[in-house]
């Protein structure tokens, strides 16, 4: 499971660069990988299938794809 200092350093780094938000809400998985995040396939996995129209959508996205009720 996506560790939460990577969501942590993902999502901080979206909220002070506009140009890394917006290419983490259009395509999150590339936008992760072209920063460098390492991630297991599982996180891979979350990221692809997440659509979100701004970043405050997104991390409630992630965050429910994490919670321990969702497995």
């Amino acid at each position: 499971m996506m560790s939460w200092e990577t969501i942590n350093e993902m999502l901080g780094l979206a909220a002070v660069d506009q140009v890394y938000c917006q290419q983490l809400l259009v395509n999150p998985l590339a936008a992760a990988q072209a920063q460098g995040f390492k991630l297991t396939q599982q996180e891979q996995d979350i990221l692809r299938d997440i659509k979100a129209h701004d970043l405050y959508e997104f991390s409630q996205m992630v965050l429910a794809r994490l919670a321990p009720d969702s497995q």
